[in-house]
């Protein structure tokens, strides 16, 4: 199995840490991150006799998930079934299936609120037709256990790490990350980022343009008492940061990893004796004919001109609204932090 993985990695996923400016600032470079709990996923499922040779994966994905699933499950000649929406390209959906797996999208605009409860619908009713396996990406462990191998590499690489910035989704790279680095650096502090609309960190489910972070439900993967602080971005800003780390750094990734870089990049400014690493998880490839394509940035009317520049604090989340905004988490529960606004979605 770890041969299989390596050879994988190699292939999709490799490992590297990138020195970037100021000089307390570096990242942990993903190029497909989602091969890592892929694996771990399928791996224990096999080991532990809740996939075989026959078993039908099953995955609700908006795309890197999707994609790491397919190459996993190609290696070990498993049926894969995806349920995804609109932000699966065509090409990406191309891809997938030429790796052999199916794909089914759901008729809903991709950032409407409840996409993702669209998705899952749908993939229990094929369950409950077929009696397919679900990898539960959001909730099983192994997601967040498998980001062992790329903390090690990240500790191996970079030394201490004081601040950690990385994006939000299921909670397994962030939460994850963190686990591990923190047996070493019990006192780093873990900063999550989020996007407008995303109940993930208190707020209600909404319209989300940025995808790629945030989630519509809470996954179990996600340890809210992990984090120290919270950044909301809104897609304007995510998308210029994408086109600033490309213009600073010659590193071309999507615009999550540029979230990352205009979060982390603000921190090593403030704390130049802290070193910060940041999480990039995607790459540019699924961007092309969006992000980085200045007529559709023109006609959605993402500007440079219109990005925050700077996090306005906020003393709770349901008043985080805009461009770009912190809290101060300080490793609480949702509960604690919420309050009487808490509820149960």
């Amino acid at each position: 199995m770890a041969d299989v993985l390596s050879d994988i990695v190699g292939a999709h996923a490799p490992l590297k840490i990138v020195s970037l400016r100021p000089a307390n600032l570096a990242a942990i470079d993903f190029r497909l991150m989602k091969v890592f709990p892929a694996f771990n996923i399928i791996e224990i499922g096999l080991r532990d006799g809740e996939i075989g040779p026959n078993t039908t994966v099953v995955e609700t994905s908006s795309g890197t998930m999707a994609l790491g699933l397919a190459i996993v499950c190609m290696q070990f000649r498993l049926k894969l079934h995806i349920f995804g929406d609109r932000a699966i390209e065509p090409p990406l959906k191309r891809t997938i299936e030429d790796l052999g797996a199916e794909v089914h999208l759901v008729d809903a605009t991709a950032s409407d609120a409840n996409v993702q409860l669209l998705r899952k619908q749908a993939l229990l009713e094929f369950m409950g037709r077929t009696g397919a396996t679900w990898s539960r990406q959001y909730d099983n462990l192994g997601n967040r256990f498998s980001y062992a191998r790329p903390a090690e590499e990240a500790i191996r690489q970079f030394g201490k790490i004081d601040i950690m910035v990385a994006t939000v989704g299921s909670g397994g790279s962030s939460c994850g990350l963190a686990h591990y680095c923190r047996a070493f650096f019990p006192e780093m502090k873990l900063v999550g980022i989020d996007t407008f609309g995303s109940v993930l960190f208190g707020q209600p489910a909404n319209r989300r343009d940025l995808r790629g972070l945030g989630n519509s439900m809470l996954p179990g993967n996600l340890l809210h008492d992990a984090f120290d602080e919270i950044h909301w971005l809104g897609a304007n800003e995510a998308y210029q940061a994408a086109h600033r780390l490309h213009r600073e750094t010659s590193l071309k990734r999507g615009p999550t990893s540029g979230a990352a870089y205009l979060v982390a990049r603000w921190y090593a400014e403030r704390y130049p004796r802290n070193k910060v690493l940041a999480v990039f998880p995607d790459d540019s490839n699924r961007y092309e004919h969006n992000v980085y394509d200045p007529a559709w940035m023109l006609e959605h009317g993402y500007r440079a001109e219109l990005a925050a520049i700077e996090p306005i604090l906020v003393h709770h989340p349901l008043r985080a609204n805009g461009g770009w905004c912190r809290f101060d988490w300080s490793r609480r529960s949702l509960r604690d932090v919420m309050g009487s606004a808490y509820c149960v979605n």
